[in-house]
């Protein structure tokens, strides 16, 4: 469940984000305004899905050598025959790709732990890569074992060699699945990751949802907020305590949230991004919103 105060965070910045450009929604960039808003949530992702990564694959360096290991036997025993050549560049080919997802494993560890850094995105790259090579194997494997029926002169040396792919594959699979973090609701040790993923997959749909109705009530709630103001007027307000207001009354009259819930916010809201000066004064204008 998405934090409602978050939501609201988000939605007021976006707001004034429009308000201070123009107020036209429509020459607006959204896709710009959730790149610098969703910055820190994309960070803080990256970052679970880094470690959660590399504790997935804690034991990738023992199934890896064992992998190794017999495919080097088997590639031995079949260097000369002919009829067996898919079947030894088959397994090279996994060989190979199991070599490149540790290499890829020592990179994230490398990049988590280099605070030089100024973003994560380097993270991201290395997690990307990481479960792509993790769903390449698992391919590759499915498509070799099937082979080995073919060739019953090694079947001592295929069948420890399936018996590593195997051990091998159950580690890919977690790996590959982290890529839907979605999918690993209930699984407590990735509770962190799907928390976040949430976040970044819910936050946009829900803020704009928000925004945008709120944005398209401007008119009336500016008509709304002259009719309450006293010796003052609506263009020497300070935008953000304007946007405010919007949001306030949005959620006082079609929310239909309680009073004291809406005041309390929106008092939090101002001596967030505002000030404490105007806190009274935002205070007064819903409290009289909500009177008449």
């Amino acid at each position: 469940m998405i934090n409602k105060s978050k939501v609201r965070q988000t939605a007021l910045n976006l707001i004034y984000a429009v308000e201070a450009n123009g107020g036209d929604i429509n020459n607006f960039d959204l896709n710009l305004f959730w790149d610098i808003a969703q910055e820190k949530e994309m960070d803080t992702y990256r970052k679970t899905l880094a470690k959660a990564l590399i504790h997935t694959a804690r034991a990738s360096a023992d199934s890896a050598r064992l992998l190794s290991t017999r495919a080097e036997a088997l590639l031995s025993a079949t260097k000369d025959n002919l009829p067996a050549a898919k079947l030894a560049e088959d397994t090279d080919r996994l060989q190979k790709r199991s070599d490149e997802f540790e290499a890829s494993l020592k990179a994230l560890k490398y990049c988590l732990k280099d605070k030089r850094q100024d973003t994560t995105e380097q993270l991201g790259i290395c997690c990307r890569e990481l479960m792509n090579l993790a769903h390449v194997i698992q391919a590759l494997a499915s498509e070799l074992v099937p082979l080995f029926a073919d060739f019953p002169e090694y079947r001592q040396i295929l069948q420890q060699l399936e018996s590593a792919i195997n051990r091998r594959n159950k580690l890919m699979a977690v790996c590959a699945s982290l890529r839907y973090p979605q999918e690993l609701l209930g699984q407590a040790e990735f509770t962190n990751l799907v928390r976040c993923a949430e976040m970044l997959q819910e936050l946009r749909p829900e803020v704009e949802k928000l925004a945008l109705a709120v944005i398209a009530r401007r008119a009336d709630f500016e008509a709304k907020i002259n009719s309450l103001l006293r010796n003052y007027s609506l263009e020497r307000m300070d935008v953000v305590d304007k946007c405010i207001i919007f949001l306030a009354l949005y959620e006082l009259e079609v929310s239909k949230l309680d009073t004291p819930i809406v005041v309390s916010e929106a008092t939090a809201l101002a001596h967030a991004y505002s000030g404490g000066k105007s806190a009274p004064f935002i205070h007064g204008i819903i409290s009289a919103a909500a009177k008449s």
